[in-house]
């Protein structure tokens, strides 16, 4: 094969003709446009997110716990991703030749790779965060400085694992007599083999911890459930319903937008083995399924940062949102009519507000009277609100 490769290499193309149904140059102008288009609404809306996300913990001293950093170190590889690799993967899939060179044939692969595993390692930290908090208590949790080694961990994992896409990849020329012909080869030997490495890591690895830990949740919350119902304690469980649904969501959009790009990989492999053309369907589906990775970037965001209340209320504490409100609030016309339905609003939050704090208040005693078991459930419930399940 390597002979081969290198007889290849050393051929003079100059004397033939490159054949000339074969030449396109660029896509058509309407593919290129949908294309386009279809990209920058999920782009803006990504970065937004994970801008957000990131600082709202950077700047908010009280969402800056282990998890929260865990979180925004992931934000910030997903915001890269968005940042980057969308711009390099169009321009390479809208021209016949390669476009971005030498350094960017180097360069390509490894970033979308590298920001991609550092993602998807913090995801799996955070599951696993979630589990100790939730279903083990007693043990040891993340610190601050542990989360500073896992997030420089995460990044160092990225940046050895990726780095076979810089060292086995190649730009080439090719001189027709009619066309000059650029492309960055792959090495066929090593990196197909790779490739499965890496769904691996990106696709399979998180999905396991995932499934482990979160249905290690679910089963602690419905022993605590029937606990409490069997001891008629007057707190009622009202988080299992809530968690499970978005335990469900978490799984369920990671299986949604991953297991496509597995796919696409099997199917490329036996396209290079095969040597066969590749046809327009599967075209098509290289590019679908490598669009789903950047949706999963774009997501995250929301699942992992605005699924959380804290979030939600730090950004609404955001300087621009108050100023709107405020801007808002003084177009808004006021009649006694109003004043009234805003009094008695308030007045019936207030009653709600009271009558939370008595059955709290008469849960806490009864939850007292249980014994030293009952012990570690009651931090179940604050552990759920701080983890973003609710």
């Amino acid at each position: 094969m390597t002979a081969y490769n290198y007889s290849i290499q050393q051929f003079d193309f100059s004397q033939w003709d490159f054949p000339a149904e074969r030449i396109w140059l660029h896509k058509a102008n309407e593919e290129i446009a949908w294309k386009i288009i279809s990209f920058l609404p999920l782009i803006i809306f990504g970065l937004y997110g994970n801008y957000i996300l990131i600082y709202l913990i950077a700047t908010n001293r009280a969402l800056r716990s282990p998890t929260n950093l865990i979180i925004a170190n992931m934000a910030m590889a997903d915001f890269l991703t968005l940042l980057i690799c969308p711009a390099m993967f169009l321009i390479n899939d809208f021209y016949q030749n390669y476009q971005l060179g030498c350094v960017g044939c180097k360069l390509e692969g490894f970033l979308v790779v590298v920001f991609l595993i550092t993602a998807v390692l913090n995801l799996s930290v955070v599951s696993y965060d979630r589990l100790t908090a939730i279903v083990l208590p007693q043990e040891t949790r993340l610190t601050l400085c542990g989360a500073r080694i896992v997030i420089a961990g995460t990044w160092l994992a990225g940046l050895l694992l990726a780095l076979p896409l810089a060292i086995y990849r190649q730009y080439r020329v090719r001189i027709w007599r009619n066309f000059t012909e650029r492309y960055c080869k792959e090495n066929m030997t090593v990196l197909p083999k790779y490739w499965y490495v890496l769904i691996t890591v990106l696709v399979w690895l998180p999905l396991g911890i995932m499934l482990i830990c979160y249905t290690a949740i679910f089963v602690k919350l419905d022993r605590y459930e029937k606990r409490v119902l069997s001891r008629e304690n007057p707190l009622s469980v009202r988080y299992k319903r809530s968690v499970a649904k978005t335990l469900f969501i978490v799984v369920i959009v990671f299986v949604l937008l991953r297991l496509p790009f597995t796919i696409f990989v099997v199917l490329r492999e036996k396209y290079y083995s095969t040597e066969s053309s590749v046809d327009c369907g599967m075209k098509y589906f290289s590019y679908f399924s490598q669009y789903l990775i950047f949706v999963n970037a774009a997501v995250n965001p929301i699942i992992y940062g605005f699924n959380n209340e804290n979030f939600r209320r730090a950004y609404a504490q955001i300087a621009c949102m108050q100023k709107r409100r405020a801007a808002n609030a003084n177009r808004i016309h006021h009649c006694l009519y109003c004043d009234f339905i805003q009094n008695n609003k308030s007045g019936q939050a207030n009653a709600e507000q009271r009558s939370d704090k008595e059955i709290s208040q008469s849960a806490a005693r009864e939850t007292k009277k249980l014994g030293a078991t009952s012990n570690i459930d009651e931090t179940l419930m604050p552990q759920l609100k701080g983890e973003g399940f609710i």
